[in-house]
């Protein structure tokens, strides 16, 4: 499969100046239409790392080439389960997936085999399984906050705001609705992304540079969430 790399830019955001970027967003970007009605969804992750947590240590390290496999599900709803892999390279971003059945799901959770049929025909299933026996992949912690999009043509943007970034430890409960969250940032920060592909317009370029106390930060949600999963 070939890949399409993205720029991808993090910032740690009070929710004031969320606010702020928020209604300036508005102006110029469109609702993105997979928020639906309420113009926000709940992305829930479940994160693989190896035996000796290489996904963690990388990501703390700068490390430049590195993947992450992940499990995710939106609104709680176990109807829909992609599995992922998240590449980044030189910068750049780019993203990888396939469906998994609840069935599937399931199995993987539990760390047991798929039957050999099931990633004949599925590349990224096939080679997540070969990966999770060769270095021993299991599941970490789990990710969760809520996410408003919004979407701006030129430059294929996507600007997120993802409010009450929250982990949980109970990984083999993931398809539950309930589960007890510990919150990992301070109250009232939250963070926004900006996604795009080749160039970012002038007019996004205008709209960051006048946001308040926007901190730029390199540390994935991932790694956040392992710094303080407890729970």
């Amino acid at each position: 499969m070939s890949l399409k790399y993205r720029h991808e830019l993090k910032f740690l955001c009070a929710e004031y100046n969320l606010r702020h970027m928020e209604e300036k967003v508005r102006h110029i970007c469109k609702t993105d239409s997979h928020a639906g009605i309420s113009g926000s969804y709940v992305i829930r992750s479940l994160y693989f790392d190896t035996y000796a947590d290489h996904c963690y240590a990388a990501n703390l390290s700068g490390i430049d080439d590195r993947r992450k496999y992940r499990l995710r599900i939106y609104d709680s709803n176990p109807e829909f389960i992609r599995l992922e892999c998240k590449y980044s390279h030189h910068g750049l971003k780019a993203k990888e997936l396939c469906i998994l059945t609840d069935r599937q799901c399931k199995t993987l959770l539990q760390g047991n085999s798929l039957f050999p049929t099931e990633s004949d025909s599925n590349e990224l299933l096939h080679y997540f399984l070969l990966e999770r026996s060769s270095l021993l992949l299991t599941p970490r912690v789990i990710v969760e906050y809520t996410r408003t999009p919004y979407v701006y043509p030129a430059g294929n943007v996507r600007i997120t705001f993802d409010r009450s970034v929250r982990s949980s430890a109970q990984t083999r409960h993931f398809l539950e609705r309930n589960l007890p969250f510990r919150n990992i940032l301070p109250d009232g920060m939250h963070i926004l992304e900006v996604k795009y592909d080749e160039f970012l317009p002038a007019a996004i370029v205008e709209l960051l540079a006048g946001g308040q106390d926007l901190r730029r930060t390199s540390f994935s949600k991932y790694s956040l969430c392992r710094n303080y999963s407890t729970v």
